[in-house]
Formats: C-alpha cells, sequence, structure tokens
C-alpha cells in the first residue's frame, strides 16, 4: 500500500486533501441546502398567507371606514334635520304663547268689563260674551 502512495509526488498531497475536504463540505453544503429547501417553502407558504391576511383586512378596513363615513353623514343629516325641527317647533310655540297671551288679554278685557246696576248677571254675561264673539269674528 505504501507504494502507490509513493506514486503521488508530496507536493500533491495537500492539493488531493483540499479536493477531498472541498468535496465533502461541498456535499455537505448541498445536503444542509436540500433539508432547507422543505423549511423555505413553508416559510414562503406561511408569508403568502399572511400577505393574503393582510389584504383581507386592508379590504375590509376599507369598507368599514366608507361605512363609518356614511354613517357619519347620515348622523350629520339627523342632527340637521333636529336642530330644524327644533327651531320651527320654537317658532309654533312662540307663536301660541303669542295667541296665548292675546287670548288671555281678551279675557282679561272681559272680565274688567261692568254690568250696569240693575241688570241680571246671565243676561249681562250672555251679552259680554256675544260682544266678545262678534269682536273676534270681525278681526
Amino acid at each position: 500500500m505504501a507504494a502507490w502512495l509513493k506514486l503521488v509526488p508530496s507536493w500533491a498531497w495537500p492539493w488531493i486533501a483540499g479536493v477531498v475536504l472541498a468535496s465533502v463540505v461541498g456535499i455537505g453544503q448541498q445536503i444542509r441546502v436540500s433539508s432547507l429547501q422543505g423549511d423555505l417553502q413553508a416559510e414562503r407558504s406561511a408569508r403568502l398567507d399572511d400577505a393574503d391576511k393582510l389584504g383581507a383586512c386592508r379590504a375590509t378596513r376599507t369598507t368599514l371606514l366608507g361605512q363609518v363615513i356614511e354613517q357619519n353623514d347620515a348622523l350629520a343629516d339627523l342632527r340637521g334635520a333636529a336642530q330644524a325641527r327644533a327651531a320651527e317647533v320654537q317658532a309654533l310655540q312662540a307663536q301660541a304663547e303669542g295667541m296665548a297671551m292675546q287670548a288671555d288679554h281678551q279675557a282679561q278685557q272681559v272680565l274688567q268689563e261692568r254690568t250696569p246696576a240693575g241688570v241680571d248677571a246671565c243676561t249681562a254675561a250672555s251679552q259680554a260674551f256675544d260682544d266678545e264673539l262678534r269682536r273676534e269674528r270681525a278681526q
């Protein structure tokens, strides 16, 4: 065995050892890369699934934002309508209060009318109401 070892010059042994070492390292790396391919594919699939979920979340967010904007617009319309109704009610209430004050004033005038002495109270009241009705209808 030692005889064939002498066929290779001594300067070639480091080169042969380097080639063998490089081959072993290369084969080891190839095995390692092959084993990591499955992990890499699994991570790619997971990242793609995450990207799909992110896209779905963004689409949902966009839809929800649109709905919130629509609801805010509807609320603003409702608030505006409520304010318009409140203003209308205040105007109607002021008008009703004016009419009530006028009616109260007229009632006070009727109450302040004095019945002449010697006249029947019922007849005088009836006459006062008739006079008041004539004044109201004349307006």
